[in-house]
C-alpha cells in the first residue's frame, strides 16, 4: 500500500469523484484518508476514502500544510492556487 503524508496531492480512482484532486488532511483509525477539497469537503469536515481507491502523486501543497495542522478551513481560491488547478 501507498505511503501518505498531510498535504499530499491525490487523485480518486473509484466512486462518483473520480478523477477529481483532492489533497490528504488525516488519516483514520480503520485505515481510511481524510481529504478535503474546498468546494465540499473542508479541514472541519473531510471526505474519508479507503486508500486503495487514491491515486498518489508526488506533489505536495506545502502552502495548506500549516492550514491543515491548524485545524483552519481552506477557501477555494487558496486551494486550486495551491495545487495548481484552476478551479472545480
Amino acid at each position: 500500500m501507498a505511503e501518505f503524508e498531510i498535504g499530499q496531492i491525490v487523485i480518486s480512482r473509484q466512486g462518483k469523484d473520480t478523477g477529481l484532486i483532492y489533497v490528504v488532511s488525516g488519516f483514520e483509525q480503520d485505515g481510511r484518508v481524510k481529504l478535503i477539497r474546498p468546494a465540499r469537503f473542508n479541514v472541519s469536515k473531510p471526505k474519508k476514502k479507503n486508500p486503495k481507491h487514491l491515486q498518489v502523486t508526488s506533489r505536495r501543497a506545502e502552502e495548506l500544510i500549516n492550514h491543515i495542522k491548524a485545524g483552519k478551513n481552506i477557501d477555494a481560491g487558496f486551494f486550486y492556487r495551491s495545487v495548481g488547478i484552476n478551479g472545480e
